[in-house]
């Protein structure tokens, strides 16, 4: 009987647990206007940039150097932007986002011709 006990205990003590780490997230890290440059993009944590991603819950970490520019996230398959942060702004913002199946675009809203990317959700 008190082995039974102690595992009803230990389930109970490792569910949240479990619970926990199958909602976790992954991190995507986003840059724009390093030095004032216009240069923008959108990596995972190991650095590697993002082309492809398989549908899923994210977060992404926008570090915004610039003033003169923002990193914006949009849904091309929906014709929907999911955020957009301030030209004015500096610092660093964090967006949890749902990303489904389709074509997604990044951009700076100031200079969308010049400095974007795209990637596949699947």
């Amino acid at each position: 009987m008190r082995t039974f006990i102690a595992l009803i205990v230990l389930c109970a003590l490792a569910a949240p647990v479990a619970f926990a780490r199958s909602h976790a997230t992954t991190t995507l890290v986003a840059s724009v206007g390093k030095n004032d440059s216009f240069t923008i993009a959108l990596k995972t944590q190991a650095g590697k940039r993002v082309t492809s991603l398989p549908a899923g819950t994210y977060t992404v970490v926008v570090h915004d150097y610039s003033q003169l520019h923002n990193f914006a996230l949009g849904s091309v398959t929906a014709g929907k932007r999911i955020f957009t942060g301030s030209v004015l702004a500096v610092g660093t913002k964090t967006y949890r986002v749902k990303l489904v199946a389709g074509s997604y675009a990044f951009a700076c809203s100031a200079h969308p011709s010049t400095m974007n990317g795209h990637f596949t959700v699947t």
